[in-house]
């Protein structure tokens, strides 16, 4: 299959045990490669290195957490060109039904 970029946020640990269980599924993928982390850890070579990735964030009112924005701004921003083709889905944990997840799950795919 090739390499995944499981990438999230997470405040309240939610959005991380998410992110676990998308890893452990990627993994059982033959021919896998997962690399799980943390805004706070991911880097322009986790990105560069992955075919595909998988994107978390905690929702607040449809909105992606400020850290993946931020990640997104700082580090995907400068890769635009160099990104193309790699395929990616995205999931989000928020504190009920009607939290604006999809919203926040469009953010991060568009």
């Amino acid at each position: 299959m090739g390499n995944v970029l499981v990438l999230y946020d997470s405040r309240t640990g939610n959005t991380k045990k998410m992110a676990e269980l998308v890893a452990e599924g990627a993994r059982r993928v033959a021919d896998t490669e997962v690399r799980l982390r943390s805004v706070e850890e991911a880097t322009k070579e986790d990105v560069l290195w992955c075919h595909g990735m998988a994107v978390g964030t905690p929702t607040n009112m449809g909105i992606v957490s400020w850290k993946l924005k931020r990640f997104f701004d700082d580090v995907i921003g400068d890769l635009w060109g160099k990104i193309d083709g790699k395929i990616g889905c995205a999931f989000s944990s928020s504190g009920g039904w009607g939290g604006g997840n999809e919203v926040a799950c469009l953010s991060v795919l568009y």
